[in-house]
């Protein structure tokens, strides 16, 4: 567990288009406002293609934040395994991987990195519904990484989709946190 509220903690998120990047990276950005001074938010994604490449930066900090831009995360997470091809080298060394393995069937190419495999997908399948897999991600990481309470991140989810008209899919949402923040995790050290 990792938990030091005098750092700036720098996120990286990776899929494409439609899996919930994008969802996880704001919903850790606006959790992220209610614990520390400053949070940033930054995706990028290709309009011109469906199913495109999706990439989110988020950055949590007490001290001004210079940039939202992040070349080198210190967290990454990732949804499958062509965002895994893009981003792993951009990890910094004794970074933090988190990734879904239903949807990565490779081996990681680094072993300079610490690692957490788990099955999302197949267990977004056990609750009927694969388009939360992004968030039995997230609270793994937030289990994990201990930055931000998970009961805020839970409150700031209902209060997300309540705002967006979407109230009837906050028990759902909450569970697959829930699931995720729930794992017996293990991380797999740097060789």
């Amino acid at each position: 567990m990792i938990e030091d509220n005098d750092k700036t903690y720098n996120i990286a998120i990776a899929g494409y288009g439609g899996q919930g990047v994008l969802t996880i990276g704001l919903l850790i950005a606006r959790a992220g406002l209610k614990v520390y001074n400053n949070a940033s938010w930054f995706p990028t994604y290709e309009t011109w293609q469906r199913g495109g490449r999706v990439f989110c930066g988020v950055v949590l900090s007490d001290n001004e934040i210079i940039s939202p831009i992040i070349s080198e995360p210190e967290t990454l997470i990732v949804l499958d395994e062509p965002a895994l091809d893009l981003y792993e080298d951009s990890l910094i060394s004794d970074g933090l991987l988190v990734y879904n393995n239903s949807m990565i069937k490779r081996k990681l190419k680094r072993d300079d990195i610490k690692s957490i495999s788990i099955p999302a997908t197949a267990l977004a399948n056990e609750m009927k519904a694969v388009q939360v897999s992004n968030l039995i991600l997230l609270g793994v990481f937030l289990k994990v990484m201990n930055i931000i309470p998970v009961d805020v991140i839970l409150e700031t989810l209902s209060d997300t989709l309540q705002k967006d008209k979407k109230e009837m899919f906050v028990s759902l949402n909450q569970r697959a946190l829930k699931c995720g923040y729930d794992q017996e995790v293990d991380i797999v050290e740097s060789a």
